[in-house]
């Protein structure tokens, strides 16, 4: 089933559709000769109260503070013959000239002129005197500011939307179908604050709502050509205009270009991390973000870390005997059976994660992340809690002995042992022991030697937070998204790929830490809980882009093989268009062999600063820049496009260089056409008056619609509509990019 937008010059209905021609001059009204038939007794006494409440729809809305200035502001009306239905006039025509054919035969101009109009003036040009008891408020501007009312006529029409091959005219009856609109022509510039006004077009109902006329004839213009205007306003509203630039203008401005070199990583010093563990003078590790570049064809893999340094991590991270030992965390090792103890050589993601310095640091930032949030996280963990589960005070009598008996235990037959500094410092008076109710002297536990790192008892509830965690990482560091971001110059998309070793460190590092943080404040916690399990925001309407819960992960598992899909293609764009037009669709467009495309919309979305947003598919890099040759899709692009729910009017930007396009179609139509230019109101007279275009520009023997300038309000909206602009690169411009940038 198709649907059909159609605009007409004017709708009416009932008795009006029986005026014709211009009354004679003096008369306020039209004169129309009409019988009444009561039947039964009936008494007729008031006024039909006319209400303009009808404003369905304001382009821009109330308060708009950025709106394009290329665009026409309008107003929609819920009924189709509103503007034309105290009207006192009928249709008129007259002949209009082709200027491109002037001895052909000349087209007719069909025009209606509308009781009221829709303009548009600077804030600061505009005085409005509130509403006088039984009268409207007024508005006082120069004429100048206001189109010229005798072609108030092309400026309303009536929109129809129908389904296959219905009739519009007959579907203007019904409201569900149809709509009218008010449209200004007004020059938008940028940056400047407006008001709209529905004002009077006859001096008729200028007169009466108040204000002066500009003569003695009720059906001249409610304002002259010069000087000042007084109107009354049926209805106002104000925006802002933001900076020049349209959505095809803008994408026009991307250009696909490669990483930038720093985004290969940061570079890591290695030589002395403590903990007994010293690598070679001056050793560094390249250290990846969340996102890395692709690699290119001959790029070399990513080096392995040094066997030796590996194994002296391990030794620093392990435990060994009793008593407290200060090293740094396993991380991971509650999911893996709650080990203490890190083989260098074992196949695996836990000694990956805990021996390799890159993969250490990621599960660390993951750890610091906690630390920073470790109250509003906590916070939410005993919200989700349920009620039947225990909760404990903060401040429980028997957990002091109980912890003093356990210490006890576990130190029966041997010395007591030196109150380490650490200790004495968690347990002095006020300090994190204390505060929960569990501190003993300092004498009764330097009587005990402290207690070997164990993980909490098994069971428990698991909470869950579906916040994605690259937000937490952005929060604390935004560098390790991808560094070298802010390399990247304006105006660009790059093509990127995720880095799922990097991630799933980064998370198996948030849950340990979140884990050891929860059981510290005697959360009852099912140790093998993964309370985060998206890293990436996922776009919405797509399916999760979850790990694998880490407890179930097999112990020769690599690093980084337990995310949906392994490294996804990404996508950078970086620019005002997505600071300007934030709801714009990014997607693949695959070109298949029968004509169609396949689309691959996001499953993942993120942002990092003002105007750069990442994008990520379910498709390996090499997939889309190398698609199969058993493949349906023979190439694949990136597509940007303009999301609009509503039709706009408007001209294009003007160029840089002051030039204009030739109108090949209505679409060429910019500012700086000599027809607009120097205009405050886009006029219907001028250099374009009976030119015929088509619409839109179509290669090959597409039929295109026409439409004639001026022709009526209905062929001037049809030219004037700006449809919905879409951007496509083919992802093979990637492979080699130019330096200086491809148009898009």
């Amino acid at each position: 089933m198709s649907v059909t937008r159609t605009f007409l010059a004017w709708y009416r209905t009932g008795l009006t559709t029986a005026l014709a021609g211009i009354p004679a001059a003096g008369s306020a009204r039209a004169a129309l000769t009409a019988s009444l038939t009561l039947t039964g007794a009936a008494t007729l006494t008031g006024q039909v109260p006319v209400q303009l409440a009808e404003v369905r729809r304001c382009e821009p809305y109330d308060g708009c503070p950025d709106f394009e200035p290329e665009y026409l502001p309008y107003v929609e009306l819920a009924s189709a013959d509103l503007p034309w239905r105290f009207s006192p006039v009928g249709p008129a025509t007259s002949p209009l000239l082709d200027p491109e054919h002037p001895a052909a035969p000349p087209a007719t101009q069909r025009r209606l002129t509308p009781w009221l109009a829709l303009v548009v003036v600077p804030a600061d040009q505009a005085s409005v005197a509130p509403a006088a008891p039984g009268k409207l408020p007024v508005l006082t501007c120069l004429a100048s500011e206001l189109p010229d009312p005798a072609e108030a006529w092309a400026w309303a029409h009536v929109q129809v939307t129908t389904t296959d091959s219905a009739d519009p005219v007959s579907a203007a009856g019904d409201p569900t179908q149809s709509l009218a609109r008010l449209i200004c022509p007004r020059h938008l510039a940028p940056g400047i604050a407006y008001r709209a006004f529905l004002v009077p077009t006859f001096a008729a109902g200028a007169a009466a709502g108040g204000s002066s006329t500009t003569g003695g004839d009720p059906l001249d213009p409610a304002w002259a050509a010069t000087g000042q205007v007084s109107l009354p306003v049926y209805f106002s509203y104000a925006f802002t205009t933001g900076q020049a630039g349209t959505f095809e203008a803008l994408a026009r401005r991307l250009r696909p270009r490669a990483a930038p070199a720093a985004a290969a990583g940061r570079t890591i010093a290695v030589d002395a991390p403590g903990w007994d563990v010293v690598g070679a003078p001056g050793a560094t590790v390249m250290m990846q973000g969340a996102l890395r570049p692709v690699p290119g064809p001959g790029s070399p893999a990513e080096p392995l870390p040094d066997p030796a340094y590996a194994a002296a991590l391990a030794v620093a991270v392990s435990v060994a005997g009793v008593g407290l030992q200060l090293r740094p965390p396993v991380y991971g090792q509650d999911y893996a059976g709650s080990t203490a103890v890190v083989q260098a050589t074992a196949p695996g993601w836990l000694a990956a994660l805990n021996t390799d310095p890159r993969r250490r640091l990621a599960a660390g930032l993951g750890a610091w992340a906690v630390a920073v949030m470790r109250d509003d996280l906590a916070d939410r963990a005993w919200q989700q809690l349920p009620a039947g589960l225990a909760q404990p005070t903060a401040a429980d009598p028997d957990l002091a002995g109980a912890l003093g008996g356990s210490l006890a235990a576990r130190t029966a037959g041997t010395a007591a042992a030196v109150l380490p500094a650490t200790l004495a410092r968690l347990s002095r008076a006020g300090g994190p022991i204390a505060r929960t109710g569990t501190a003993t002297s300092h004498t009764a536990l330097a009587a005990a030697a402290p207690p070997p790192a164990t993980s909490p008892a098994p069971g428990g509830f698991a909470p869950s937070f579906d916040d994605p965690a690259c937000t937490y990482l952005a929060a604390v560091s935004p560098e390790w998204l991808l560094p070298g971001a802010g390399d990247i110059p304006d105006d660009s998309i790059v093509v990127m790929q995720t880095n799922p070793a990097f991630t799933e460190a980064y998370l198996v590092g948030l849950n340990h830490a979140l884990a050891r943080e929860l059981a510290w404040r005697r959360f009852p916690l099912d140790p093998t809980a993964t309370m985060f399990r998206r890293f990436w925001a996922a776009a919405p309407g797509t399916p999760d882009s979850v790990i694998k819960p880490i407890g179930r992960w097999d112990a020769g598992d690599a690093l980084g093989s337990h995310s949906p899909a392994a490294d996804q293609l990404v996508l950078l764009v970086r620019g005002a268009l997505l600071r300007r037009f934030p709801t714009a669709a990014v997607y693949l467009s695959g070109a298949q062999a029968d004509g169609t495309e396949r689309h691959l919309v996001p499953i993942m979305a993120a942002t990092l600063g003002a105007g750069t947003t990442f994008f990520g598919f379910a498709i390996t890099p090499d997939q889309a820049l190398h698609p199969a040759p058993d493949s349906v899709v023979t190439a694949w692009s990136v597509v940007l496009q303009e999301s609009v729910d509503h039709v706009r009017y408007g001209l294009g930007d003007t160029p840089a260089d002051g030039s204009t396009a030739p109108v090949r179609s209505w679409q060429d139509l910019d500012w700086a056409n000599p027809h607009a230019a120097g205009h405050a109101n886009l006029p219907v007279a001028g250099p374009l008056a009976g030119l015929s275009r088509p619409l839109t520009a179509a290669a090959g023997p597409v039929t295109v619609p026409t439409a004639i300038w001026g022709a009526d309000s209905g062929q001037l909206a049809a030219a004037l509509t700006r449809p919905a602009f879409r951007v496509r690169i083919p992802v093979d411009l990637w492979l080699a990019p130019p330096a200086t940038g491809t148009g898009a």
